[in-house]
């Protein structure tokens, strides 16, 4: 049985049994062989418009970016601490149905300006309105200073990130790693990994670093399916705002860190890359890059590095193979609010789910002020909904546009394309790989589509239907009239022209590249 990617935690409503099924079936990657009795369902793929490189036809549609949606009544403020700097990690606690949240919150200590970080853990009913969950019956600390806090407090040691690991025994499922280090100094401190079976117990990995040089938190884990391994990014140093990619198969060793995406021209001026998590979704590893624009002016006393001021918003970035990323559209996917928004100073999204219907909850931790700014009340935990495949869309321009596919090879099962056309329409067309229209298949022969379905399944007269075609070569290619398209998918495999006349003269069946 092949490995289901792992949606970046596990998905709310009714998705949860499902992932509770996967995550049972999943033994851990060094013991998982893959079957060549694969179903259709598990070897559908996904095209999304990141850029172009699955088709060979556009005529008058535009690229433009999603925009996930702030949901107003998931806005959390912890009524202990501040979570601006909170990176959250949502994931479902299987013991009592509930969902949580694992975060790091700053709190007041000593009167001073330093941020004092602090592991804590909230609950809530449906993973939008949460409580802080208080610990102190299962968690016995020295020095505990909220009563949500799941670890102690060290000065100076802040979360990176929490992963929910869908191969490790129960015992081991959350993976936390923490980072304790000193700004300014040429050897920081160590990394850590703790380890805990539901977010409030946690045990530390004695003996084991993640980075070394120690990182300047954010760190961020995924699961690279095309490498099988666990993908994580990182700063290649304290301070060095660039993002650097390294790997392990099995949480002892780790890779050193290899520069991955840098800020550039078409930036805004001395823009730095704050930190970057990846989504694994569909065949594509998406990054949430943090991009800081900060004050033009130091740090006062030192040229070395800008700290105070700026704002940080999220722009995207994206990879077929988890290693190699490339960025797009340079408009913020999720923006700065308006002044007084909780999210006006800064936003930094970490962790998403899928919700029953498919849509996207991304949660973020953001601030009113500008960066390293952070008086009382000022940090907010936020969740933004995202509509199923809504990070980039391809929409018609005034008058009709056409999106074509390169060549696929048709395994089996129906078309889905992800569109919206009220007010307008979409309809589909099947070519030959060389772009003929295949009798029955063509724009007048399909039936008429006005609405908003993200797995809308063309129908043509006559009973045309795919799997009339498994097996072959082809194309699609959707006309939209004042629509959008967000996505095709189908039980097939891109090809490349080798591939594709490879096939059609000498019968050769393509073999799956992943990461291409």
């Amino acid at each position: 049985m092949q490995r289901r990617e792992f949606l970046a935690t596990m998905a709310v409503g009714a998705m949860v049994a499902l992932m509770q099924a996967t995550l049972s079936a999943e033994s851990s990657p060094a013991e998982k062989e893959k079957s060549p009795h694969e179903s259709a369902s598990s070897r559908k793929v996904t095209i999304l418009f990141f850029d172009d490189q699955r088709l060979n036809l556009r005529d008058n549609v535009v690229r433009k970016l999603g925009r996930p949606e702030l949901i107003e009544e998931a806005i959390y403020k912890d009524p202990h601490a501040n979570a601006a700097f909170g990176y959250p990690r949502v994931f479902r606690n299987e013991s009592n149905g509930r969902w949580r949240m694992v975060y790091q919150a700053s709190v007041p200590l000593g009167g001073d300006e330093t941020f004092h970080q602090v592991a804590v853990v909230a609950e809530s009913e449906d993973g939008l309105r949460w409580k802080p969950l208080d610990t102190t019956g299962d968690v016995k600390l020295a020095k505990r200073v909220v009563p949500h806090q799941v670890l102690e407090y060290e000065s100076l040691a802040e979360w990176s990130t929490v992963f929910v690991d869908p191969f490790a025994e129960p015992a081991e499922r959350l993976k936390g790693l923490r980072a304790k280090f000193k700004y300014g100094i040429a050897k920081p401190g160590k990394t850590m990994l703790l380890v805990s079976p539901d977010g409030v117990r946690w045990r530390l990995k004695e003996g084991i670093e993640w980075q070394n040089p120690g990182a300047d938190p954010p760190v961020q884990v995924f699961w690279n399916e095309v490498r099988q391994s666990y993908g994580i990014t990182t700063r290649p140093d304290v301070m060095d705002r660039r993002i650097a990619v390294m790997e392990t198969k099995d949480w002892e060793n780790f890779t050193q860190p290899e520069l991955a995406l840098q800020p550039d021209a078409l930036d805004t001026p001395l823009a730095e890359a704050y930190g970057m998590p990846v989504l694994s979704y569909e065949g594509y590893y998406i990054g949430l890059l943090w991009l800081y624009h900060p004050s033009p002016q130091p740090v006062p006393g030192s040229a070395l590095y800008r700290y105070k001021g700026g704002h940080v918003d999220c722009r995207l970035a994206y990879s077929l193979n988890g290693w190699h990323f490339q960025r797009g559209l340079r408009d913020p996917f999720i923006p700065n609010g308006a002044p007084g928004e909780p999210d006006s100073g800064s936003v930094y999204p970490s962790s998403m789910v899928v919700d029953g219907d498919g849509s996207l909850l991304i949660y973020a931790s953001a601030c009113t002020h500008e960066h390293a700014h952070v008086p009382p009340d000022s940090g907010s935990i936020l969740a933004y909904r995202l509509r199923r495949d809504g990070f980039v869309f391809l929409e018609s321009g005034g008058g009709i546009g056409v999106v074509g596919t390169r060549a696929l090879y048709w395994r089996s099962g129906e078309l889905e394309l992800n569109v919206q056309s009220q007010g307008g329409y979409a309809r589909a067309q099947i070519t030959d790989h060389e772009g003929v229209p295949l009798e029955g298949y063509g724009f007048e022969e399909c039936e008429t589509f006005s609405g908003d379905n993200t797995a809308w399944k063309p129908a043509w007269k006559g009973g045309k239907a795919l799997t009339m075609l498994a097996n072959k070569t082809i194309r699609v290619e959707v006309e939209l009239g004042s629509a959008r398209i967000y996505a095709i998918r189908g039980d097939f495999i891109p090809l490349t022209a080798p591939q594709a006349r490879q096939f059609e003269i000498h019968g050769v069946v393509p073999t799956p590249r992943p990461g291409f």
